[in-house]
């Protein structure tokens, strides 16, 4: 059997029982110092530091009545159409003839004041009682003004309050060119709204339904934030927003600031 020289060397050596043995060197305990601050830094900052929290909601621009059906009271053909979409009508309007039967002319006029969303009739139409002739965006309320109809899951309306700022990308002005324009929560329902309440407000029954096809929602109200010099008149992220006048029934994504939580709260779920 046949042993290296520098292992019988080896053998031979006196154990170092006196030595001081280095388990680490300085360069490693800093690492290791450093990584211990990184992770007390993170854990103070997850019960103590803020993150935003924000609810996202799909809605239209609006008045706060909302939009009617003008039903026709008469039996009859149409003879005559005198408004189309986008007219507005002031109250008591004509806005269609209907020859009833007996060959007297009944004229439908508008009960409201407002803009004409939609018609629903034509020349030559049979038409009955309670049949929707047009549907007409009321202009009547006591403080009218133009504001925006938002439709949130319910699970996430229940954190809204009045007063909430809003941030909204209109679909007819792109928010990469114009900005967000600005808004302010002024109510939220109570209650869940159906399919049906929606439709009542939009006057569009296949717009509801996309509304609540992935589950319930509440109406959030929410009010434009004014601002003088811009061609909208209101405030937008940009200096001065989109040229023109801003119009009513454009779709709006929103996005609600609901102010800041710590990030342990969104990790636990609360």
């Amino acid at each position: 059997m046949k042993f290296r020289f520098k292992a019988m060397q080896a053998m031979r050596a006196p154990d170092e029982l006196d030595s001081v043995t280095s388990l680490a060197r300085p360069r490693g305990w800093l690492t290791v110092l450093v990584i211990l601050a990184v992770i007390a830094g993170a854990g103070a900052w997850a019960f103590t530091g803020t993150l935003p929290y924000t609810v996202r909601g799909d809605g239209l621009l609006t008045r706060p009545l909302g939009v009617a059906p003008l039903e026709s009271t008469h039996t009859g053909q149409v003879r005559n159409v005198h408004v189309r979409p986008g007219d507005e009508v002031a109250e008591g309007q004509a806005v269609a003839d209907v020859v009833t039967p007996g060959g007297r002319v009944e004229r439908l006029r508008s009960p409201f004041p407002g803009m004409v969303v939609d018609v629903t009739t034509g020349q030559g139409q049979a038409l009955t009682p309670g049949e929707t002739v047009a549907t007409i965006e009321r202009s009547d309320a006591p403080d009218d003004r133009l504001v925006a109809m938002l439709f949130v899951p319910d699970s996430q309306a229940a954190s809204i309050v009045t007063g909430h700022d809003v941030d909204l990308d209109v679909s007819t002005a792109p928010a990469v060119l114009h900005g967000l324009l600005a808004g302010r929560v002024t109510s939220v329902s109570p209650y869940p709204l159906s399919a049906s309440a929606i439709a009542g407000l939009l006057g569009d029954a296949e717009a509801a339904k996309s509304y609540v096809a992935g589950g319930p929602v509440r109406l959030v109200l929410v009010d434009l934030t004014q601002r003088d010099g811009t061609p909208t008149g209101y405030a937008w992220s940009s200096r001065e927003g989109p040229p023109g006048v801003l119009r009513t029934q454009i779709q709006v994504s929103a996005t609600v600031r609901l102010g800041g939580k710590s990030p342990i709260s969104f990790v636990l779920g609360r």
